[in-house]
């Protein structure tokens, strides 16, 4: 059996922080519209994902949460002006720390994700370097919003048949896409909507543990 080769990552909810400060717009666009919405918490906002409500583009979050379509539409637009000025996600606690782990240990590390190039590379900041240029798909980067055509487009420029490859996703749509590419999963409970209760998908529950969990599997 063919050995793990390289890693591929999902961004919000895996490598930032970020569903607070998305949460934190739509309150304050509701505010700001006089529209009076009851803002999920956390907490309430991921068991709305995992009920399989779609949430990206952004557009989505934004009806998920309350929001008309019409307004959908005025907040989304002003979200891709302000986001990162106003609410910039910060990386997660130890994810430099697990990258470099990673990579010392000679895996190749990319990136697929359904955001933009633009904030990725904002805030993730000094953490891009681990990262092969070449395997970064952003929503820029695909012609459609498939993450699965975009899971094998990064496992063909790392030259690694898909069983050598694993997507670290928090989402179960992150999963399916990972089927569907036929890569293997690994999901953490600490994002956007992956419970601990999620039968049948590997998970972890903090960050240091992807590591320690890919490094694993990679010795068997």
């Amino acid at each position: 059996m063919k050995k793990l080769s390289s890693v591929i990552f999902d961004v919000d909810g895996v490598l930032l922080d970020s569903l607070a400060p998305h949460l934190q717009i739509c309150k304050d666009k509701s505010h700001e519209y006089g529209l009076g919405l009851s803002i999920p918490t956390v907490d309430d906002f991921r068991k709305i994902v995992r009920r399989g409500v779609r949430i990206s583009p952004m557009k989505y979050f934004f009806e998920a949460v309350g929001f008309s379509s019409k307004d959908a539409d005025r907040a989304f637009a002003q979200y891709k002006e302000t986001f990162m000025r106003d609410y910039s996600p910060k990386p997660f606690p130890q994810i430099g720390d697990m990258l470099l782990k990673l990579t010392s240990a000679g895996l190749k590390l990319g990136i697929v994700t359904s955001n933009v190039r633009a904030n990725v590379d904002a805030a993730l900041g000094p953490n891009m370097h681990f990262f092969d240029p070449e395997c970064i798909f952003t929503k820029e980067d695909t012609a459609s919003d498939s993450k699965a055509d975009a899971l094998l487009s990064a496992a063909k420029k790392f030259n690694a048949n898909t069983i050598e490859v694993i997507y670290v996703g928090d989402q179960l749509s992150d999963c399916m896409a990972a089927k569907e590419a036929c890569v293997n999963f690994l999901g953490v409970t600490y994002g956007w909507g992956i419970s601990k209760e999620d039968k049948g998908v590997p998970t972890v529950n903090k960050v240091m543990d992807i590591a320690e969990y890919i490094l694993l599997k990679r010795r068997y």
